[in-house]
This record gives C-alpha cells, structure tokens and sequence, in this order.
C-alpha cells in the first residue's frame, strides 16, 4: 500500500498538489485550490482556484491550467533581465495582430502598443515615461500608471484608455503566461487617465537666436565634465561614473546643436558610420535602421571644435559601439530614460546659466528648428535644410532636388559659428 503524502508537505521543484487538494462544494459549485512549484531557478511556489459544476471538473480544470502552464514554461525563453521593448515586438505585437478584431480596432491597437515603448510620430511628443529597459523594471506598477498617464496627456484619454486595454490583455497578460509576473500589477487599480492635468508646456517650433546658439555652443564647449562632480559617498556608481554622464550629456549636446539630429538618432550612431571630410572634419553616414525616416543621409559636423571633441571619444571603441553609448557600458546605447533624466539637468543649467528660459520646455528638439530657421534666414533652399534634417518632406521634393549633398547647410553653421 502506497503511504498518502501529507497535504502540507513541502513541495520539490516541478511538483502540484492537485491530486492531494479536498475539492469544497459551495452552493452548486465545486472549488479545488491549489500550489504548483515550478521546476526553474529561484521559483516562487504559485496558487491557484479553480471551479466546476462537479467535483472531478473542478479537477479536471486543475489540471488543465496545470498542462498550459508547462507548456508555456517549455516554449518560452523569456527572463526578467530582457528588454520590455523586444518582448513587445516579438510577443505583444503579434498577439495584436493574431487577435480576433475588426481592421479598425487593430490598428488602433498597434498604434497604442507603439505608444507604450516610446514609438511615435510626433516629434514634439517626449514619451520620457515610456516603457523601457528591462521587463522587471517595466512592470512596477508606478512605472506602467506614469506611462498610461503620460499617454493621456500626450494623445488624450481616449488612446490612454486604449493603452492600458492594450497593455493588460497583450503585454501584462502575456507576461502572465510566461510566468515573468504572477498578477497584473494594475488589476483592479483606478488610474486618472483623464489627461491635461499638469502637463508639461507643448514642445517643438521655438527657435534660438544666433546669438543664443552660439552662447550655448561656447558655453558647452568650456565645460569640463569633471568640475563639479563630487565622490558618492554610497551607491553602485564611482565618481568616474558620474563624470561620465556629465561628459555625455555635453557632447550629446553640442553634437545635436551643430547638425539637428534627433535625440534618438545622435545616440544610434555608431563609429562605422562616421567619415571624414577633406578637412578632417567629422561626417556622418546615417543608416535607414537609425534614422526615423528610415532613410539614410549624410549629416556633417560643420564646427571643428565639435568635431574634434566628438572624434577624440573614439580610443578603442570597436565600429559598432555607438559614438555617444553608454556612461557605465560604452559598447552599449545609453538607456533612454537615464539619458533623457541627465540631459534635462544640463538644459536646466544652460536655462539657468545663460539666461535662455526657452531651454527649460525645449530641450533637445529645440536644436531642429534653430538651425532650420538660421540656415533660412542664411539663405539655405528649404529643400536642403528639410533633407538634411530628415523631415519626411524631402520625399515630396526628391524628384526635382538633388538632396545627396548636405553641404550648403554646413557651410551655413560654419558662417554662422564665425559671426
């Protein structure tokens, strides 16, 4: 005769204890609670309720979700440590698109889903609470309320509304069946998505005098990375840490104030994309996959102060390492929230500094229209200042425009810069 196994028994990794729970009937309805542990590293044992109209049902439906629960543990390779954005485009997006939905209802889903890790069209729109880095950071619920939030104020409640659907039923569930997270840290949760409440002032279309510009670009210039910067006294980053964040924030500045780029796009370059000119000056051959237009071009650092402290990051960095990577994993591309945190602090400062309020709303993108409307009023044909800069309007004018050479518009930021 085979001993019963005590129901209390602790359970080894890989075990249930379907066939030793007492089903309890309430009413009609039979209720079977049960604990599972999977077979995995660092496993937190899981309990689960199930109902059935009898008492081998209520099992039987155990043992189902038992089944699906091994075989999505067998099928997926997911961990923790994975970015939130790669498991999106490989297992929320093409949740969306399998689900049964009409045309309109899934597009509108997929251009919410975009919305949540940072992808969007409007250039004014920040997303700075987007989802990113790793999938256990994402999931904290003050991190996916202030990304809902933020999409409320950005795009209105009513793509709020449909994000949080969206960010339930194919991210967070998802999630769930890959047994990344136990619950949906927003269940049963009241979020405001009523939107327009402290947002921050619009962004996008305010331009710097030349003035402005070129106190800004000597200002940055006379920075050094490591004035100021103290010794922590705690915590996981050393002072060369810091000052390596500093120096970042500066040169992705200066970077961006000489040639427009986008934010995304300056911190996506990599050396094997970087030339130079005759005069040894730095130039950039964008590829499709980091420009958002997904059109390469050729963009020119037109002052050499710039491109003389841009090229001196190089040392030993391998061609695939981005320009301006990572302050603590060079090799790697600096994590957009931190770089996006940083950077505010030095527009801040040269708000404070040089008396240009403008900096505090602007930020980065204020360098686009500045040098769209200097290299304007320089004399610059719009059809070269559009391509330069990557708008997609240069589609509209590439029949009848030769956009390859980019050097009208550096040479207008060379004549601006001697001013």
């Amino acid at each position: 005769m085979t001993a019963t196994r005590a129901s209390n028994s602790k359970l080894a990794p890989g075990e249930d204890t379907i066939n030793r729970a007492k089903p309890k009937k309430v009413g009609s309805t039979w209720t079977v609670k049960w604990s599972y542990l999977p077979d995995e590293p660092d496993a937190r044992l899981k309990r689960f309720t199930n109902q059935g109209p009898t008492r081998g049902e209520a099992l039987q439906r155990a043992r189902d979700k038992l089944t699906k629960l091994n075989e999505a543990r067998s099928a997926s390779e997911w961990r923790l440590g994975d970015a939130i954005t790669e498991y999106v485009e490989k297992v929320a997006r093409p949740a969306v698109e399998k689900a049964k939905l009409s045309e309109v209802s899934r597009d509108r889903y997929k251009a919410v889903l975009r919305f949540l890790v940072g992808e969007c069209s409007n250039e004014a729109h920040q997303h700075s609470k987007a989802l990113d880095g790793s999938i256990r950071a994402a999931v904290r619920r003050r991190t996916l309320i202030e990304c809902l939030e933020e999409i409320a104020d950005e795009h209105g409640p009513g793509s709020a509304h449909h994000a949080r659907i969206v960010l339930g039923h194919y991210v967070l569930d998802q999630l769930e069946i890959d047994e990344l997270i136990e619950t949906n840290p927003l269940k049963g949760r009241r979020v405001d998505l009523s939107g327009g409440k402290d947002r921050a002032p619009a962004r996008g279309g305010v331009a710097l005098s030349a003035e402005q510009w070129n106190a800004v670009l000597d200002y940055l210039l006379d920075l050094d990375p490591a004035e100021g910067v103290t010794n922590p006294k705690q915590g996981m980053y050393s002072l060369a840490d810091k000052i390596a964040v500093r120096r970042n924030s500066i040169d992705l500045a200066l970077m961006q104030a000489v040639t427009g780029l986008r934010v995304g796009e300056a911190s996506s370059a990599t050396w094997a994309m970087v030339g130079t000119d005759d005069d040894g000056m730095m130039v950039l051959s964008l590829s499709p996959e980091v420009t958002k237009t997904k059109r390469g071009r050729d963009v020119r650092i037109p002052d050499r102060a710039v491109s003389d402290r841009l090229l001196s990051r190089r040392g030993d960095a391998g061609v695939d390492w981005p320009i301006i990577g990572s302050p603590a994993k060079p090799e790697a591309i600096w994590n957009k929230r931190n770089r996006t945190m940083h950077t505010a602090k030095l527009y801040d400062e040269l708000a404070e500094a040089l008396d240009i309020p403008e900096l505090r709303v602007e930020r980065t993108h204020v360098w686009r229209a500045t040098l769209n409307s200097l290299a304007a009023a320089d004399g610059v044909p719009e059809a070269v200042r559009v391509a330069h800069l990557g708008h997609t309007a240069a589609v509209n004018r590439s029949s009848y425009t030769d956009l390859r050479d980019m050097t009208p518009l550096a040479d207008s930021v060379r004549r601006l810069r001697a001013v």
